[in-house]
């Protein structure tokens, strides 16, 4: 793999922790942003269990991406990436300005233009990430592994308490505003 292709698996490995850490501290009102996405009368537990279940996955393949070289793990994080283009691009359609909550009470920026266009950013580093003949990746024993997987905890145990904290105090929505 690319030095650069590899730089870009680290990143995005480590927005997916961030992220999916993000959600579960906020899982809340990241399960109000799920609710926009489905049909009218789902009940609010559905739309919280899709809302941990994103977050999960994104911590899973975050995590399996910084301590595997298979081809496989590449490909769930361009598939992933591809979802998240796909809910920006509806969101923006449908639900400008509303919060996404990507990054849980971390992120005060709705769907829109800009959203978006990250969101295509993230897919075409995965693409770059995933595209045949990069290899597999630099070869990692076991102690490096454990390393990696150390770091991916750290992470995203960070990235839940600040979570957590900002959502402690910026009020009922996490944001320092009433709805």
């Amino acid at each position: 793999m690319t030095l650069i292709a590899l730089g870009l698996k680290a990143a995005l490995a480590v927005l997916l922790l961030a992220a999916g850490a993000a959600k579960l501290a906020d899982i809340g009102g990241f399960s109000a942003a799920v609710a926009l996405f489905a049909p009218p009368g789902t009940p609010a537990r559905l739309s919280r269990a899709a809302a941990r279940l994103a977050a999960i996955t994104e911590l899973t393949a975050g995590g399996a991406s910084l301590v595997s070289t298979a081809a496989w793990v590449n490909l769930a994080v361009l598939a992933i990436a591809c979802c998240l283009v796909a809910v920006s691009a509806i969101g923006q359609a449908r639900h400008p300005g509303s919060p996404c909550r990507c990054f849980g009470a971390l992120s005060r920026r709705g769907f829109g233009r800009a959203a978006t266009v990250r969101a295509v950013l993230i897919a075409l580093a995965a693409a770059l990430v995933a595209a045949p003949g990069r290899g597999s990746g630099a070869a990692v024993g076991l102690p490096g592994q454990l390393a990696l997987a150390g770091g991916a905890l750290l992470v995203a145990a960070a990235t839940y308490s600040a979570a957590k904290a900002g959502r402690a105090a910026g009020g009922p929505d996490g944001m320092g505003r009433s709805r």
